[in-house]
């Protein structure tokens, strides 16, 4: 398990996870996603190297998602690998507009929601 964190513009940071996030990494991840969601009006998960999410993991990310949204700024996931995007659309998360294919869809989608 590795996160590798790219800043993409001042105020949006990108986090790739690679590997899979499960409940014994999820403390980890909630660490890492809390930093970048505390210090970033935009942030990404890129999920293309990320190869399991339990629930723990897709719990994490939806906190996240959700301290963002009530403050006005936004989150978006990225690229999951067909494993993974399984697990998200069985959850009903490719449905509201948090799943993006790629990175450059999701930077475009947090910059202009409309």
């Amino acid at each position: 398990f590795k996160l590798k964190l790219t800043d993409r513009q001042p105020v949006c940071r990108d986090m790739q996870i690679q590997g899979e996030p499960d409940l014994a990494l999820a403390g980890q991840l909630d660490e890492v996603l809390s930093a970048a969601v505390a210090e970033c009006d935009r942030v990404l998960v890129g999920l293309d190297r990320c190869t399991f999410i339990d629930s723990s993991g897709i719990a994490v990310i939806l906190r996240a998602h959700n301290r963002m949204e009530e403050e006005g700024r936004r989150l978006a996931v990225y690229a999951p690998v067909d494993q993974v995007l399984r697990v998200l659309s069985v959850t009903g998360l490719t449905a509201n507009g948090l799943v993006f294919d790629s990175a450059e869809e999701a930077l475009a989608a947090l910059t202009d929601p409309s």
